[in-house]
């Protein structure tokens, strides 16, 4: 199965786009910016005075999003300057 240069490129703007956006939605679909951090709450165990905890934790947001739908459709439209002909390999 031959594919074309332009075809190619399609295939790669559609899995670089499914790609940011399945490890978005599986890292939390966080709708804000991105953290560096997560705040949990905790209870102290002598006075029963709740307070919070920051916790390492990379959480991307909407911004990670937006760069790769931004890169996708780049590399989609720049799929359309590719010629459509049917790659020619030659062998030896």
């Amino acid at each position: 199965m031959k594919f074309s240069l332009r075809t190619i490129t399609r295939l790669l703007a559609l899995f670089i786009l499914s790609t940011c956006l399945s490890w978005w939605w599986f890292s939390g679909a966080d709708v804000g910016w991105t953290k560096t951090y997560v705040t949990i709450p905790a209870t102290d165990e002598i006075t029963g005075i709740q307070y919070e905890v920051k916790q390492e934790k990379f959480v991307p947001g909407v911004d990670f999003v937006a760069a790769g739908i931004g890169l996708s459709f780049g590399i989609f439209a720049a799929s359309f300057l590719l010629s459509p002909r049917k790659l020619k390999i030659q062998k030896p």
